[in-house]
């Protein structure tokens, strides 16, 4: 009994095969077209012309491109120079100013130690006189004066002498006696007599400024110089020479200490 619908045609195997084959010889056909278009296009002078000039356009932008970018780079890096140059002027200006500053400040605190040592200049310690509880230490000086050093010094002579230093707890720590003499003239005559103490254990020498009592250690352990003293603050050393010969050098600073 048949149906009401209506039954589409099989295709046969036959048929397909025709089909297919059909599709295959269009597509050889297409290929051996375009393989013929292709070489003709080669062959063609203006087209390879035209993609040569293409070709040749396309790099020609790309490097104006990168020659632009190199010159803003080149652009960038001489501004950094400049600016690293500046920085190396500042830098050396600046290093300029501590070096004037520093110039500076040793010769003020020459100027400084000079006059602090001039305001010194009649004053002496002397150091090894036993200390004692309630001491007089103004009839002290005057009889070491008079007992060592044969000389008298009457009233007057001397300002207000008194012991300098931490008091010293241990037994026989004797700070130093602060001596300031009116007369320049006195100082200078007890300075001259301070040998016949020799061997008594009592020192004088001159009030030293805190440097120049630091220079006149490293004076006295300096390598050449055999023996040193001070005149007025000044610093005399006597030193060695290498050929046998001694001499008188007057020390200033470590820079005189280091040419010795």
């Amino acid at each position: 009994m048949e149906s009401g619908a209506t039954r589409k045609p099989t295709q046969t195997r036959s048929q397909t095969k025709k089909a297919v084959g059909r599709d295959e010889s269009l597509a050889d056909s297409i290929d051996d077209i375009a393989t013929k278009v292709t070489d003709k296009i080669i062959r063609d002078h203006s087209f390879r012309d035209f993609l040569r000039i293409t070709v040749s356009q396309a790099i020609a932008e790309k490097l104006d491109n990168l020659l632009d970018r190199i010159e803003q780079q080149d652009a960038k890096i001489f501004e950094l120079e400049k600016t690293i140059d500046e920085k190396d002027a500042r830098l050396r200006h600046i290093g300029t100013s501590v070096d004037d500053l520093q110039k500076a400040n040793i010769v003020h605190q020459t100027a400084f130690n000079n006059l602090e040592q001039y305001s010194r200049r009649n004053n002496i310690r002397i150091s090894g006189i036993p200390e004692v509880h309630d001491e007089d230490t103004d009839g002290l000086v005057k009889q070491l004066a008079a007992d060592k050093l044969a000389i008298t010094l009457p009233e007057g002579s001397i300002d207000r002498p008194h012991r300098v230093g931490q008091r010293l707890r241990s037994p026989g720590g004797n700070r130093p006696i602060l001596v300031k003499f009116v007369s320049s003239k006195t100082k200078v005559e007890v300075m001259k007599a301070k040998r016949k103490l020799k061997s008594t254990g009592i020192v004088i020498r001159e009030d030293l400024t805190k440097d120049n009592l630091a220079l006149l250690k490293r004076t006295r352990d300096h390598v050449k110089v055999k023996n040193c003293w001070t005149i007025d603050g000044r610093i005399v050393a006597l030193v060695h020479e290498s050929e046998g010969i001694d001499r008188i050098a007057n020390i200033q600073s470590d820079r005189t200490l280091a040419v010795l």
